[in-house]
């Protein structure tokens, strides 16, 4: 618990609250935000393992993401890579394997994205996840089965980030990034003064997602299906300059 209330006191607006991940960062956007969603396609891929736990967390085609140098690049230039690939290596991770999974651009402070690397010290490598935060937050890479740092990414359904900036006339933004383990078959967003809409459908993509939306409502949701009729249901914060997630709330997981 003490190394996130540092990380609160040092970063109050860009919280890092990953595997159950949400995270809200207060702000202006400066760029145009579309009224409706953003689906995330990317290169043709395949999504994890359609199973639970760690296994779900197992790529078929390794490491998913694009690096630079793709045929198809990322938009995220290799400078905004630079404290991952130091936290990656620190972590007994391939820091030259840093790859983006999914990302968008808020405004002119920075990327959301999130990343993925294999480890080093292990046979068959294993795929471990972080989010790439603006304002300078520091980045935590997750690995499925390791305890250490809480929570086992395992256990969770989706890793997601989300920013909320207010604009100017008091509109909400909600920018929001993620990726679903294998046993996810559906992700939507829910807000009551919108159409509820699908943000991943499994398919034949890495199984990343992303969204652009104006919120109408101070409340917006994911719903989580998975291939077994299971539904999860978690609230999402969109106030601006807060931040919460379902571990400080006492609430489900994603």
């Amino acid at each position: 618990m003490s190394i996130w209330m540092d990380i609160v006191r040092r970063h109050p607006l860009a919280l890092a609250l990953v595997a159950a991940v949400v995270v809200a960062v207060g702000g202006f956007g400066s760029f145009a935000v579309p009224r409706h969603l953003v689906h995330d396609t990317g290169s043709r891929s395949s999504p994890a393992a359609p199973m639970r736990g760690s296994a779900g967390w197992v790529w078929p085609d390794g490491v998913p993401g694009r690096q630079t140098g793709d045929a198809i690049e990322s938009s995220v230039q290799p400078v905004e890579l630079q404290a991952a690939e130091l936290t990656a290596a620190r972590a007994g991770l391939d820091a030259s394997a840093v790859r983006v999974v999914s990302e968008t651009r808020p405004n002119a402070k920075g990327v959301l994205a999130i990343l993925a690397a294999p480890t080093l010290d292990r046979t068959p490598a294993t795929t471990c996840l972080a989010a790439l935060l603006q304002r300078g937050a520091p980045v935590v890479w997750r690995c499925p089965g390791s305890a250490r740092p809480r929570p086992d990414l395992a256990a969770h359904r989706v890793f997601a980030a989300a920013a909320v900036f207010r604009r100017p006339g008091g509109k909400r933004a909600l920018y929001l990034v993620g990726v679903a383990r294998g046993d996810v078959y559906r992700v939507d967003l829910i807000d009551p003064g919108l159409e509820t809409r699908t943000l991943y459908a499994r398919g034949g993509t890495w199984g990343q997602f992303q969204a652009a939306v104006e919120l109408p409502r101070r409340r917006a949701s994911l719903r989580i299906v998975t291939g077994g009729g299971a539904v999860a249901k978690f609230a999402l914060p969109v106030r601006p300059a807060s931040a919460s997630s379902s571990a400080n709330r006492g609430g489900g997981h994603l």
